[in-house]
């Protein structure tokens, strides 16, 4: 395969899948848990929604999340499989903001702000929560017509998410694990794919 056959991936491809992706399941996930909260007259910590430690979890964030898109990166082209889309600079940048600033903070206040949370909430148990929460969010990855080999390393990377949420002193806060999550989508969905086109470069050379 000669360069120019490289698949490209644009600001207009990414864009085809995000908008529908921001209304039926950006929009959606990021109004339930505020109605949640609402109904029962809870305060905004109920969903991990505090600056609780922010240099603290900030340095975790960014310490954890370099590892965790290392990870991902190497999950995707291990496990995964070797094709890859080689996106161009500008959907790098859309999609490492998507990733950083939307995707992540809304899966993160569903599943382990709101979710977690609200099902602590009605069994009186945090394990309930943590279980239900995390199992929840692998098996909709799956629904999302993910391969059973990408939602295995969604349920590693939501282990990890769900044990820096859990080790934390009340009030807890999404702040770290947010950015590990964008991290680790960066990682795998656009990162991953800009390494596997510099190595299939390198071994065209060869």
């Amino acid at each position: 395969m000669k360069s120019p056959d490289v698949v490209r991936s644009t600001v207009v491809d990414s864009w085809r899948w995000m908008w529908p992706d921001l209304l039926m399941r950006i929009i959606p996930c990021a109004i339930i848990p505020f109605l949640y909260i609402a109904i029962f007259h809870l305060p905004l910590a109920f969903l991990g929604l505090t600056l609780n430690n922010p240099r603290e979890q900030l340095a975790i964030g960014l310490l954890v999340g370099i590892i965790m898109a290392a990870f991902a990166t190497m999950y995707r082209m291990v496990v995964v499989g070797p094709w890859f889309r080689w996106p161009t600079l500008n959907d790098h940048l859309l999609q490492g903001a998507y990733y950083f600033f939307i995707n992540g903070p809304v899966e993160e206040l569903f599943f382990r702000g709101f979710m977690w949370a609200a099902v602590t909430q009605w069994t009186g148990w945090i394990g309930w929560g943590w279980l239900v929460s995390t199992a929840t969010y692998v098996l909709y990855h799956r629904l999302g017509k993910w391969s059973w080999r990408s939602v295995g390393g969604v349920g590693l990377a939501g282990l990890v998410f769900g044990l820096l949420y859990l080790e934390q002193p009340a009030p807890r806060s999404l702040l770290a694990v947010v950015i590990v999550h964008g991290f680790t989508t960066a990682g795998f969905l656009s990162w991953g794919d800009e390494v596997m086109y510099r190595r299939w470069k390198r071994r065209q050379g060869a």
